[in-house]
Order: C-alpha cells, then structure tokens, then sequence
C-alpha cells in the first residue's frame, strides 16, 4: 500500500511539472527559451501537494526522480519555450511539454507544482 501511494506522489509530481495550468499571480511570468536553458541542467527540488520530490537534470539529456525510496529515469529537453519531460515509468514513457513560469524569488511553477534549482 505504502509504495503504491509513494508512486501515485510520484506519478502526479512528474506530471505536473510539465503540465500546462492557469496560473494567477500577476508577478509571475513565463520563462524564456534562453532562461530554460539557463535553468536546465541541474538539481531541483518539487514540491507536489505538500510532497518533496527531487529531480536531477544532466546536460547530456538525462533526468531523474526521486521520491522516498523510489526513482524513475528520462530525459528533458527545452523544445521552444516549453521544458519537456519523458520518464519511463511515472509519465508511461510519454513526452509531454509545457511553459514555465517564474514566481517570486528563486521559484518556478509548471501548473501545480512548484519548483527551485538546488
């Protein structure tokens, strides 16, 4: 039961991040292309719901998830204005794309998901 609910945390957080939201804030603003590329590769810290997940985006193309005990392996790429994600077991494989936004301070939000580089 325990690992089927850490892979659920973990599925919504991987699909989030590249999920396309309406977003409120009037500070916020979306990310360039040339940010994006600034931003990835690195380590980031998610939070998904109250949930800590963590990713690791390498500069050859390769992610990582983890959360608890578990860990999925991908890829990203920026494609444009849009970070896209694929991991082969919490989004099935599937490549989804979506805009990031900045929040207030070191911050960025891709639907209902917030992010930070570490």
């Amino acid at each position: 039961m325990r690992k089927t609910i850490i892979g659920m945390l973990a599925l919504a957080a991987a699909t989030a991040i590249t999920t396309e939201g309406n977003l409120q804030a009037a500070t916020d603003r979306t990310v360039s292309p040339t940010e994006l590329r600034k931003l990835f590769p690195g380590r980031f810290s998610a939070v998904v719901k109250g949930y800590r997940v963590r990713f690791v985006a390498k500069g050859n193309g390769r992610l990582k998830g983890f959360y608890g005990t578990m860990s999925d392996e991908g890829r990203w790429s920026v494609r444009g204005s849009r970070l896209c994600v694929m991991l082969r077991e919490w989004l099935d494989g599937r490549t989804t794309c979506a805009p990031v936004r900045r929040e207030n301070g070191d911050w960025y939000r891709a639907r209902n998901i917030r992010f930070r580089k570490m």
